[in-house]
């Protein structure tokens, strides 16, 4: 019996031992994965997909180079128009390279513009069934560029790349995604300096576009104006100068139009050259009055729009 009792303290002990290093090895590995030192695990089933040899070399460390070949396959799915195919690849090569930007960036890409526009444009489809194509296309792109983000919380490109997508007016465009995209990333830690100052102002841009949210674009317009010279430019004055001049907003101290612009003359281009693109729904108050006084005042014809 002391033999007995004698094996099975030792067994207990062996098992408490293996699960301690089973899940200290498990937290170990997570960790290195968070800090990139080492590639996450392949997905179930992704083996399957890469076949024998390509598994046996990806299991092997040559991940880069097996990701670089189905990049390739890749490209001849999007030549021959097979994007069920082409999705499936990019799904194996961010599995096999989850932390390179590219892939997100390109596979995303191929989705929600060259497939989303392919099936816009086939005439064989119905009318209904292009429209129907073209969303689910444009929401497979975003949905992979998610993923990315998930799995590369800190990757401002990946943040910056929904961002665009989501105020691309040749889209679909949701603005207040856009702008939350935008948010999320200026929160990163590794986007560069001079990055967020462009960034910034394409934030304002998309936020000025929202009815709803006229007085924090106002105010962060106003913000990004005074902080420095690098923002004095046409779009951002003209967008600024109209969101003053918004009658349902707040009465507040407006910058005088001398400080906003150089000259009367150059007011007048710059005012008209914003005019034009009105329908990308950027705010337009006081923006034709203001031009007609000037007009007068500069002695040219007066515009009837």
């Amino acid at each position: 019996m002391r033999i007995v009792f004698q094996i099975v303290v030792i067994l207990c002990v062996l098992i408490g031992f293996g699960a301690a290093k089973l899940s200290y090895e498990d937290q170990l590995n997570k960790d290195m994965v968070e800090n990139q030192l080492i590639q996450p695990s392949l997905k179930q089933g992704t083996n399957l997909q890469l076949g024998q040899t390509g598994a046996a070399v990806a299991l092997g460390g040559l991940r880069s180079l097996v990701a670089a070949m189905w990049n390739l396959r890749a490209f001849i799915h999007f030549e021959k128009l097979d994007w069920i195919k082409l999705e499936e690849s990019y799904g194996v090569i961010t599995t096999l390279q989850p932390q390179t930007t590219h892939y997100w960036d390109t596979g995303a890409w191929h989705l929600h513009t060259n497939a989303s526009v392919h099936y816009n444009e086939d005439r064989n489809l119905s009318p209904l069934r292009r429209k129907a194509l073209r969303k689910l296309y444009i929401d497979k792109g975003s949905a992979l560029l998610e993923e990315g983000v998930r799995q590369n919380p800190e990757n401002w490109k990946l943040h910056i790349s929904l961002a665009r997508l989501w105020s691309d007016r040749f889209k679909l465009p949701d603005l207040q995604r856009a702008v939350t995209h935008y948010d999320n990333s200026l929160a990163t830690q590794t986007m560069p300096g001079y990055k967020r100052k462009q960034y910034k102002r394409f934030r304002f841009y998309s936020l000025a576009r929202i009815p709803a949210r006229k007085k924090e674009a106002l105010n962060d317009g106003t913000e990004l104006f005074l902080s420095t010279s690098d923002n004095h430019l046409p779009n951002l004055i003209c967008c600024l100068f109209a969101l003053q001049n918004a009658a349902e907003l707040p009465e507040k101290i407006p910058i005088p139009d001398k400080d906003l612009f150089p000259d009367d003359k150059t007011q007048y281009t710059w005012l008209t050259n914003y005019w034009k693109n009105r329908h990308i729904s950027y705010p337009m108050d006081g923006v034709l009055d203001k031009r007609r006084e000037l007009a007068i005042k500069l002695g040219i014809p007066t515009p009837d729009q």
